[in-house]
């Protein structure tokens, strides 16, 4: 469970982080279904009466032009010259959309949103095209992070289509997840997945995302697996799918991912290639585990500390590469506060037989102390001289052994056969 843990904190969130609701401001209009072909013909009935004069299309012509122009000031002048109370409705509907294009692209969302639905308000340009701007609406009220507005002002734009669009299912998800309703953006953001033949990356994301944080991460490894086929030379969708298939307890699976990573490059951090020598470890494939690391060393990905030299030591000994695993774990034990280290050193020594480099390591430890288990430390210093032949020094290691709780039975066995051979 500790393991798992450990994974599912792993996990990093793919979309923005929540932000306090605001109060919706967005005005509705009449409430309840809409027939739209009688609207339409409405519209144009309306448009018919009230059309544009040719004074007035010059303006809008030349504004339109300055703008291309990229000269949106000039635009701006020349819209103010006229007077909205002479204008006919259909003109006015025209002016201010042009004048909230030009807010939007000076930055004034608020000033956008006004002159849009001042156009609203004219009731005459075609159903599509107000569509589109009570879609820009909403849009404008995500580029503010007013996502209560972004959710009233969809519902509005929604009265007026035959079906919504993938998009406006991903903005409506992620107003909510905004707001922290995340059975709602879910349900949201599932559908604006599911309605594209080909989603776009950052809906794929806020999807993967939710199930993430509501820990669905079963439901999370299809969404990342087409994150990483279709984006992949982008390491986070490969670190996340490794870390949800820990999260399942799938370990297999989580270090075929991340080796597929490394070996493409893509993990180059030390936190990273830990993280992989470690699953290496757990999945009983140490030697793959001493090569990250030993790489990582020698290239500085990894620094050069004790807790790093040790891990490789470790994979190394995991390996059955002895030879191997004595240099880093000496530089390990040189580098650290206590002499732990150097008893495991002096344990390597002693599995190959070198007692006299087990003796030395072991002296060390104890010279260095902070020791977990000094008793421990002087038995199997007792142990190394005994072997080494070295009678009464080891002798008095035993002795000293002996006064400690976790090493008092075996130095006693050991006195017992040291005392047996010199009276032989």
């Amino acid at each position: 469970m500790k393991r798992r843990a450990l994974w599912i904190a792993g996990l990093a969130l793919l979309a923005a982080p929540l932000l306090p609701p605001a109060r919706p401001a967005v005005a509705i209009e009449d409430e309840g279904p809409v027939d739209l072909e009688e609207l339409e013909r409405e519209r144009m009935a309306r448009a018919a009466l009230h059309p544009v004069r040719a004074r007035i299309s010059r303006y809008l012509e030349a504004a339109t032009k300055a703008v291309d122009r990229g000269q949106p000031e000039e635009g701006r002048a020349l819209l103010e010259k006229l007077d909205p109370k002479r204008l006919n409705p259909y003109e006015r509907a025209l002016v201010s959309r042009l004048q909230a294009h030009l807010a939007y692209f000076a930055g004034d969302y608020a000033a956008a949103r006004e002159r849009f639905e001042a156009v609203l308000a004219e009731k005459i340009l075609p159903v599509r095209d107000d569509n589109r701007i009570r879609f820009n609406i909403a849009q404008l009220y995500a580029a503010s992070q007013q996502w209560p507005e972004v959710i009233t002002a969809l519902d509005r734009w929604a009265r007026y289509v035959a079906a919504q669009d993938s998009f406006a299912y991903y903005l409506r998800a992620v107003a909510h997840y905004q707001q922290d309703e995340l059975d709602a953006a879910l349900a949201d953001a599932r559908q604006a997945v599911e309605l594209s033949s080909e989603p776009l990356e950052s809906w794929l994301q806020l999807l993967a995302a939710l199930h993430a944080q509501k820990e669905d991460f079963a439901s999370a490894i299809p969404i990342l697996e087409q994150l990483v086929v279709r984006f992949p030379t982008k390491k986070q969708y490969w670190v996340q799918l490794a870390l949800t298939y820990g999260a399942v307890q799938d370990y297999p699976r989580a270090f075929a991912v991340q080796m597929l990573a490394y070996r493409q490059g893509l993990l180059k951090e030390d936190k990273e290639l830990r993280r992989l020598a470690r699953v290496a470890l757990h999945q009983s494939v140490p030697y793959q585990a001493a090569e990250v690391l030993e790489k990582g060393l020698a290239e500085g990905a990894i620094p050069r500390e004790p807790e790093a030299l040790e891990l490789l030591a470790n994979s190394w000994i995991a390996s059955r590469e002895y030879a191997r695993a004595l240099p880093p774990l000496r530089q390990a034990a040189e580098l650290a506060p206590s002499g732990n280290l150097f008893v495991r050193l002096g344990q390597v020594y002693m599995q190959r037989e070198a007692w006299a480099e087990a003796g030395e390591a072991l002296q060390q430890a104890i010279a260095k102390g902070d020791l977990k288990d000094p008793g421990n430390a002087e038995l199997l210093l007792g142990i190394s001289y005994y072997n080494d032949h070295r009678i009464d020094q080891a002798r008095s290691c035993f002795a000293r052994a002996r006064q400690h709780d976790s090493s008092r039975a075996a130095a006693e066995r050991w006195i017992t056969q040291v005392e047996r051979d010199l009276s032989s």
